[in-house]
């Protein structure tokens, strides 16, 4: 432990002793708050007093009680050091500080200091380095695109690693990227990639086909389970012609498979399973429970970014810091201009289908549909954030609001479900509007005599499978990327996604025909009623019951440049850089 952590402990020990600044104790006392020997607390005590942080006068023989003096109040003290922690950039030392014991006005306060040491910072004198500081409250779950499945860690995961094709969603075109080019055959079943050479991974070794086909079939392995293992099923055989060119050869034609290649999960990695290694524009320089940082890649293949540091810091759950923006807003600078961002995707309940409950009636069903009344629920929670979903698409549920929905209704249904007053397990993430969301249903239940048994999981339990297999319902939200046609499929395909999960029986095989009839359809009118298709056969099935979007507003300071969000809700870090303040001379 470092000397200011003992020195944490002794004044949370003085909290325990009503705060007096002044306290008599024994030196084996001590001995059991700093959890070290009796002869160590005397040195631990005497590098204190050289700090000027107390005094102490050891009694006379042993055993007998000394006297501790604290030179400055437990506010006054624990601020300072917290302070000194934030200027040596010791967020590690911080954050455990905050987990301390502390007075709740005094921890409030520390928090707010907290908060102004994330965002934007340049470090150094002769040689500036501009940083971005991000806070979370949660641990991130795997940045491993095989298996990378949850928003945040996508948009993390994008830094770090390159796929050889970008689909541009405005154009509806795929534009080379790792592969410089691309040639698909007469009857559509080989696509050829031109690889560019020169590229290399974050740990010097340079990219050739062979690093994609190790890709590809460390997605295809049986063994490694991946989530997306599903993107793999149409290629028959993948072969590397020399070093910067590869074939892929599919059962069908379809443009999806690009799709694919585009996306995260097809990211390349090099051969060999070099973990966290990519030739993306960031390189992971650190990584641990509690703090990813992320590199400026100096031998990018394309432009480097501007930023030249990303840290993103795991903070206490009950902190006051304000999460998910890119940079702190200044009172005294002029405000860039507001972005705003409404969810694609949605919250949702959906029902296991695998179990042999009272969740395969229809009538069941029903009745959550009408309890769960989303209108009430925002109105009551006076959450301006939240718009009521009737679909995965917000314009679409802007143009149809729900239906007026009632107790009466949801009680009717109930009971001519044949519903008997057994316990039905309700699964969520452990997180604040999830938890908001279950509590206001199980609420709202025991209204009509439905009993819910809430279980709440840690997000990095997402994975697996057996945490939610006995569940009847899971309340969940699904925030699509902004190639919303691979999203919506990725929502019905993916393994980790519930929707995949809890669907089964007829239901399941229908829905999965249609989505399997979109993905090979090119023409975006016929996609669009494809996916209309599949949202209404689980409406009408009350098999998914959409509850809302959400609704951020974002105001970016002027000296922010090359600001746009993506549908995640994430600027791209490559293209930010901070306009700098000039002085004029006259």
């Amino acid at each position: 432990m470092k000397l200011h952590e003992y020195y944490v402990s002794l004044r949370v020990y003085q909290k325990e002793n009503e705060y007096m600044d002044s306290m008599r104790v024994t030196v084996q006392e001590l001995s059991n708050v700093l959890c070290c020997t009796e002869r160590n607390v005397k040195i631990l005590l005497k590098r204190m007093a050289e700090e000027n942080w107390l005094t102490w006068e050891p009694g006379r023989g042993r055993g007998n009680t000394s006297t501790l003096t604290f030179h400055k109040d437990m506010r006054t003290g624990l601020t300072e050091i917290f302070n000194q922690l934030l200027q040596n950039d010791d967020l590690t030392g911080a954050i455990n500080l905050l987990k301390e014991n502390l007075p709740e006005d005094i921890k409030n306060e520390l928090h707010n200091m907290l908060d102004t040491h994330f965002g934007y910072q340049e470090k150094g004198q002769e040689s500036v380095k501009d940083v971005l500081k991000i806070p979370m409250t949660r641990k991130l779950s795997t940045l491993d695109p095989a298996f990378v499945s949850v928003s945040t860690e996508s948009h993390f995961a994008r830094q770090i690693y390159d796929t050889l094709l970008q689909y541009d969603v405005k154009e509806q075109v795929f534009k080379p990227h790792l592969a410089h080019d691309y040639d698909i055959s007469s009857d559509g079943c080989i696509i050829t990639f031109y690889l560019r050479k020169g590229v290399m991974f974050h740990n010097g070794k340079t990219m050739t086909s062979k690093d994609v086909l190790y890709t590809f079939q460390r997605l295809k392995d049986q063994n490694a389970n991946s989530p997306c293992q599903w993107q793999t099923a149409l290629v028959i055989d993948v072969s590397c012609i020399g070093l910067y060119t590869i074939q892929f050869y599919l059962k069908r034609k379809t443009r999806m498979f690009l799709h694919f290649v585009s996306s995260i999960s097809m990211a390349v990695q090099p051969e060999g399973g070099s973990k966290m290694t990519g030739t993306g524009p960031f390189a992971v320089k650190a990584y641990d429970d509690d703090v990813l940082v992320l590199e400026a890649n100096g031998h990018y293949f394309k432009e480097r970014a501007w930023l030249d540091q990303i840290e993103i810091w795991r903070i206490p759950e009950n902190s006051k810091v304000e999460l998910h923006y890119e940079l702190p807003e200044s009172q005294d600078e002029i405000k860039g201009e507001a972005v705003d961002l409404l969810q694609v995707g949605s919250n949702y309940i959906a029902f296991n289908l695998n179990k042999p409950a009272i969740v395969q009636n229809w009538h069941f069903r029903n009745a959550v549909y009408h309890l769960f009344d989303i209108q009430l629920m925002i109105q009551e929670r006076e959450n301006d954030k939240l718009i009521a979903a009737t679909s995965l698409f917000p314009e679409k549920s802007l143009e149809n609001p729900p239906e007026k929905k009632s107790l009466k209704q949801a009680a009717e249904s109930l009971q001519v479900s044949g519903y008997k007053g057994e316990i039905l397990k309700v699964s969520f993430f452990d997180m604040k509007y999830s938890n908001e969301d279950a509590r206001w249903l199980k609420k709202r239940a025991e209204e009509i005599g439905l009993n819910l048994l809430l279980h709440p999981f840690p997000l990095p339990d997402y994975y697996k499978e057996e945490v939610t297999a006995d569940s009847d319902m899971i309340i969940m939200g699904e925030m699509f990327e902004d190639n919303v046609v691979l999203a919506f499929i990725n929502f019905f395909k993916h393994k980790a996604s519930f929707v995949n999960r809890f669907l089964a029986g007829e239901e399941g095989e229908k829905v999965q025909r249609i989505v399997d009839l979109l993905m090979d359809e090119e023409d975006e009118e016929k996609q669009k009623q494809f996916m209309e298709e599949v949202e209404h056969f689980l409406y009408e099935n009350r098999l998914v019951i959409n509850s809302y979007h959400t609704y951020r507003k974002k105001n970016f300071p002027s000296s922010l440049k090359n600001v746009s969000m993506n549908t995640f809700g994430w600027a791209d870090f490559r293209k930010l850089w901070i306009k700098p303040a000039i002085k004029t001379y006259f």
